[in-house]
């Protein structure tokens, strides 16, 4: 079974800062949040005898989300990976979401995989192998 959970409310969202590859920690709202997430999971695998594993992306936010779940859970190990970030955003990593949108380049259409909507970022099919090759290593 895999169980995927997003960080909760993060810094780059209360400074509106671009999310994708800008490395930002959870607000105090964002840590409720994973509170509730945690205690709901924690609930679910309630007397169950499972080995748990989690698997976080790097960035501050995912990984202190993680250490919110894996604590109310008592998984004591986290396995960060690089391959788990979101989808990389290039030069407008650590912007503010004005001057990203000078850089944002739109798509032709909502179905490109290989159009790139930042310099230096990543296509939705780069993100999609990395991905993909990150679970199957």
């Amino acid at each position: 079974m895999i169980i995927l959970v997003r960080h909760g409310e993060a810094t780059h969202h209360t400074e509106h800062l671009t999310g994708g590859w800008t490395d930002s920690e959870l607000t105090a709202a964002g840590k409720v949040q994973l509170q509730a997430v945690a205690s709901k999971l924690a609930k679910d695998f309630a007397g169950q005898s499972r080995d748990l594993r989690i698997l976080t992306s790097d960035l501050k936010r995912a990984e202190e989300s993680a250490r919110i779940i894996a604590a109310r859970l008592g998984i004591s190990k986290l396995e960060p990976y690089e391959f788990l970030c979101e989808k990389n955003n290039g030069q407008a990593a650590g912007l503010t979401e004005t001057a990203a949108k000078a850089l944002y380049q739109q798509p032709p259409t909502l179905k490109e995989l290989l159009h790139r909507n930042y310099p230096g970022g990543e296509t939705r099919q780069e993100f999609y192998d990395r991905n993909v090759q990150g679970l199957i290593k």
